[in-house]
């Protein structure tokens, strides 16, 4: 058996030849097509993926800060001294403090009615108490509280209607759209409006010891801005209120509130290190900070590991599993060239009686098979690239014609698809389609290198 040599493909003849089998065998079209359907849908996922996360990614930085550091509570009193001591620390820009507390808002379901017109229901939130001038220095999160009309530029003040007297001890609070529809009993609710917040509140000790024993404290409070930070968990859950004015109410028991300290760096790619001087500088306050700095200091991507871990895997598994879209249409490319080596035995038999060497032979087919590979991958190259670039106007066209939004709002808290295209990927994704393609073409190239002239002609 001669041995197969190493393919000239620059030999004229098997271009030639590889040239017409790829337009006389109509076949190939769709498996051209398939690779190419295949490497556009996989370069328009991830350009939406990666989008998507960097949005994600945007906005959670964007209320959250580099460096977050949890403080005992009973430290509070020392915040001004921890404060200086953290912003001496050189590489971070500015500090701020946060107290944290839970309460249940009562809201009516309409949906269910009974004999008092609606199912009482108990909405769980945490309250956010923040230092305004302070907390602009290390988030965005007072960038998103937009005044409404005829309201003060200040969030935690409201301007009472006609008609209407606000007392200046009832906390001012700021909730979300997303708050504000839930508990809206059917509507929206407004800036001036109030609602009732339930806290916990340590009870006075009349067990002699006993188990700790909690009362629950209702506070009548007044809506003073409506904000939308995009961020679903943090509009799902936070209310704010500025804890040095009336929402310091919120917080005069410190038995169930968290205290954290935000840090703001100048390079957050040194966070890591600036862990441990964070960690030192808090511990001389609170020493619990600086014997376990990897507890009680993290960052925000740690605080938001899980979702922003699932995020990049959901995006790597729809890669995968739509580059399935290209291993079928190589799979057709597979078929295609073993039905065409069994077609054409006899002119493999001629072309070998020529000349043709077994490694010519096995090029022919190659070439062949990564002309189809190529083609494919160019061609979803360019229209994902196309596709990635005008998804909105797409999307608005099949809303319109159709009335189908692929991308609702309300689900995804963004106005429109956001798109990132990384070319170095999407190159790689194409390079891998015209590859399978390559190495899906192997087997048949090498059968029909592998057979004898003699039996190829006799063949018929």
């Amino acid at each position: 058996m001669d041995e197969i040599q190493v393919p000239a493909w620059s030999a004229p003849y098997r271009l030639a030849v590889a040239l017409r089998l790829l337009r006389v065998r109509k076949i190939n079209i769709i498996s051209i097509l398939g690779v190419m359907l295949g490497v556009a849908a996989i370069i328009v996922v991830m350009a939406v993926m990666d989008g998507f996360q960097l949005e994600l990614r945007t906005m959670i930085r964007g209320t959250l800060s580099d460096l977050i550091v949890e403080v005992q509570p009973d430290r509070i009193g020392s915040y001004e001294e921890i404060r200086k001591a953290v912003e001496k620390v050189p590489g971070v820009r500015a500090a701020t403090l946060q107290l944290h507390n839970f309460a249940a808002v009562p809201a009516r379901d309409e949906k269910v009615k009974d004999i008092h017109g609606g199912r009482q229901n108990y909405l769980p939130i945490r309250i956010v108490g923040v230092l305004p001038q302070d907390e602009a220095r290390v988030s965005q999160v007072l960038e998103s509280m937009r005044p409404a009309e005829g309201q003060p530029d200040d969030p935690f003040e409201v301007e009472a209607g006609p008609g209407e007297y606000i007392p200046e001890e009832m906390p001012r609070v700021v909730l979300s759209s997303w708050m504000a529809r839930k508990l809206g009993r059917g509507f929206h609710l407004k800036v001036g409006q109030r609602i009732t917040l339930i806290t916990l509140e340590a009870a006075e000790d009349t067990n002699g010891g006993g188990p700790q024993r909690y009362q629950v404290n209702s506070k009548e409070a007044v809506i003073s801005r409506i904000y939308k930070s995009g961020n679903s968990e943090f509009d799902q859950l936070h209310a704010y209120v500025d804890f040095t004015r009336t929402g310091g109410a919120f917080f005069a028991d410190r038995e169930g509130v968290v205290a954290e300290l935000r840090v703001k760096l100048d390079d957050y790619e040194r966070a890591a290190e600036m862990r441990e001087a964070v960690a030192r500088a808090v511990g001389r306050f609170d020493p619990s900070v600086s014997d376990y700095p990897e507890y009680y200091v993290q960052t925000w991507e740690e605080r938001q590991h899980n979702l922003l871990r699932a995020v990049n895997n959901e995006k790597f598994l729809l890669a995968f599993v739509l580059f399935f879209i290209v291993v079928v249409a190589c799979f057709a490319i597979f078929a295609t060239l073993t039905m065409t080596v069994v077609e054409k035995t006899r002119d493999i038999g001629v072309l070998r009686a020529l000349g043709a060497t077994p490694g010519g032979i096995c090029s022919i087919f190659m070439l062949n098979g990564t002309l189809v590979g190529l083609i494919g991958a160019a061609l979803g190259y360019g229209l994902g690239l196309l596709v990635a670039n005008n998804v909105n106007p797409i999307r608005e066209f099949l809303r319109g014609r159709f009335g189908w939004d692929i991308f609702p709002s309300e689900i995804y808290l963004f106005d429109e698809i956001p798109t990132h295209i990384n070319h170095p990927v999407a190159f790689w994704f194409a390079f891998c389609a015209a590859a399978t393609a390559l190495l899906f073409a192997v087997i048949p190239s090498v059968r029909a290198a592998r057979l004898q002239p003699v039996r190829a002609l006799r063949y018929e």
